[in-house]
């Protein structure tokens, strides 16, 4: 089978403004080859990103923002926007090159550090 290549991209927002970010991809050799979607998500700390799609988020359901205000602090933190998004992006492709059949990457981006699970009892 010849190179991976994404074909779709989701975005799926949670009630806190994180969102899961979902990439499809097949092999351009078997366009019609369905895809199976990965359950598990890699989770990332995207701060600056997640307040631009929570902009994006409330402008879609037509919501106020100040969106001077918006740009004035995009154009503060455009580096650190597209740094997190390159590390997205390298994540993806890190993971694209290790399969070798069509499926799904899944990314949960948050805005909030992750705190470890404490299911165990003790």
């Amino acid at each position: 089978m010849d190179e991976l290549k994404p074909f779709r991209i989701e975005i799926e927002w949670t009630d806190r403004e994180d969102f899961l970010f979902s990439c499809h991809y097949r092999s351009a050799s078997f366009p019609e080859c369905r895809v199976v979607p990965e359950s598990v998500a890699v989770r990332h700390f995207f701060p600056v990103m997640t307040r631009a799609m929570g902009n994006v988020l409330r402008k879609l359901r037509r919501e106020h923002i100040s969106f001077p205000l918006f740009l004035v602090t995009l154009a503060f933190e455009h580096r650190h926007l597209l740094s997190e998004i390159d590390q997205m992006l390298n994540a993806l492709h890190s993971h694209l090159r290790e399969q070798k059949s069509p499926g799904s990457w899944n990314c949960h981006v948050s805005g909030e550090t992750m705190k470890p699970s404490s299911s165990r009892g003790g």
